[in-house]
């Protein structure tokens, strides 16, 4: 028998037995919770045509936060523009592994035995940020009003009217507060799902400015969301999963855009003047009238991920009932049948709903205090405390947490012991799923449940990996595919 060495290489074996090679484990860091492999971001820089050799590490930014800095020798002749290699890293690598800064050097500094020395490579420019090009200044009031809380949030000393928030450094999480301090600036709740459609200051003070006129479909109006700016005209409506926002979708909606005018569901529930639904069949009523009423007749396209699979389904069979042609369905790794369980103890919800933001974002879950060590509203606060710069900042969106915890808590309830029963659903079908995920088995029963063609697709990753690059794009690809097979 051969003999295992441990050789500090890591890798991950796929669902076919082969090994792909990720790093190394000694170079492995936590970024706001988060591992983060500096091995793989390295080996994803040097795949750009403009790359010789790429060194990541990590630096204190100037609100105090750890930060990825990538270094980067360019091969002769070449330019490495930060914008377009950012583009590059987000076709492979999740947002939370793309570096705040990019940096060129002529020569990497060696130590004596040959390797780079870290230690000795010039530190970023922290005021500048690590957008390149021109600073272009706020046009509006609204506009500079935006910049500048992007800079707060950020810690920069000033930010472009042209800056994506993301391009900046900025979390899906970072994205509560300066929320929540654009409501406090503007009286304008956004909504989260607003910064990721529009992320430039300039775009999101549009959106902003719109909703303050009363526009129809601007930011904040929900619960229907318009989610891609594309040359797509065909509408397909995204319905939420059990934390009600639709943002999970955002990477999926940006692959669909040139084909579909894709919408977003989101729970009724995160407004502050609506109230949770109380049972599943209710949430599916109000959701199929509300798309029946925005697009009449049809040909509707619904999909979901998570329990928003299990909700298209439901909404799906509800048009086909009222005559309505329903052209394709596609359930993304939704379970089928729900054990029924009596309400969970506040503190277990708040601990499963912490845990399954953190797991959205990539985060490192098991770094939550759990219901054993902290009340609901301590849990509520700690996550907030990852958020926030200071405790004034942390309790608007502790706040604004609480909210979407009462919505969690609800769809939890709603999908409590729900079972799909008849009539069958006869659109064209793709349930997709993901092959490390308690949901794969459910595909064959779903099956059962549909009378029209179904296909079927598995992807190798878990069930929140699943809607981040780089399986988002099989996932696309398979919906765009099974569009064009029931056409």
């Amino acid at each position: 028998g051969g003999r295992l060495y441990k050789t500090g290489d890591l890798v991950k074996r796929r669902t076919d037995g082969s090994i792909v090679y990720l790093g190394r484990i000694d170079t492995q860091v936590k970024i706001r919770g988060l591992r983060v492999e500096l091995g793989e971001i390295e080996t994803a820089l040097t795949t750009h045509p403009a790359v010789a050799q790429a060194v990541v590490t990590v630096v204190t930014g100037p609100t105090g936060d750890r930060e990825l800095a990538g270094y980067l020798r360019a091969r002769p002749g070449s330019r490495p523009d930060p914008a377009d290699l950012r583009a590059h890293l987000a076709r492979t690598l999740p947002g939370y592994m793309i570096p705040a800064h990019l940096i060129t050097v002529a020569e990497f500094p060696l130590n004596t035995s040959g390797k780079v020395n870290r230690a000795a490579l010039p530190a970023p420019d922290q005021s500048s940020g690590p957008v390149s090009g021109a600073h272009v200044a706020p046009a509006t009031r609204t506009e500079s009003v935006v910049a500048g809380l992007y800079a707060t949030v950020l810690g920069r000393r000033q930010v472009s009217a042209t800056d994506s928030f993301f391009d900046l450094g900025g979390s899906s999480l970072q994205v509560m507060r300066l929320v929540d301090l654009i409501v406090g600036a503007t009286g304008v709740d956004t909504g989260i799902t607003a910064v990721f459609l529009h992320p430039t200051p300039r775009q999101l003070a549009a959106s902003i400015d719109a909703t303050a006129s009363g526009a129809p479909g601007s930011a904040g109006s929900g619960p229907l969301v318009e989610l891609s700016k594309g040359a797509g005209e065909l509408p397909l409506h995204l319905i939420h999963p059990v934390g009600g926002t639709v943002v999970a979708y955002t990477q999926l909606a940006r692959e669909l855009a040139e084909t579909f005018k894709v919408y977003g569901l989101e729970a009724p529930g995160l407004s502050q003047d609506a109230a949770s639904a109380s049972s599943l069949a209710e949430l599916a009523d109000d959701y199929a009238a509300r798309i029946s009423a925005a697009q009449p007749g049809g040909p509707y396209r619904l999909a979901g991920w998570s329990m928003g699979g299990v909700l298209a389904f439901e909404v799906a069979r509800r048009l086909e009932q009222a005559g309505g042609d329903v052209c394709l369905l596609t359930l993304l790794d939704a379970p089928f049948a729900m054990p029924g369980s009596a309400p969970p103890a506040r503190a277990q919800l708040a601990a499963s709903f912490v845990a399954d933001a953190m797991r959205s974002l990539g985060w490192d879950a098991t770094a939550a205090p759990g219901p054993a060590a902290a009340s609901a509203d301590e849990q509520i606060s700690w996550l907030a405390e990852r958020l926030a710069s200071d405790g004034a900042d942390a309790r608007g969106v502790a706040d604004r947490l609480r909210r979407r915890l009462d919505v969690f808590g609800a769809n939890v309830q709603v999908l409590a012991g729900y079972t799909p029963t008849g009539p069958a659903v006869q659109a064209p079908t793709l349930i997709v799923s993901a092959s490390q995920s308690p949901n794969a088995p459910a595909r064959e029963h779903w099956r059962g449940m549909l009378t029209g063609p179904v296909t079927t697709l598995c992807v190798d990753s878990d069930h929140y990996e699943f809607l981040r690059p780089p399986q988002v794009a099989e996932v696309a690809m398979a919906i765009l595919k099974c569009h064009a097979d029931s056409r």
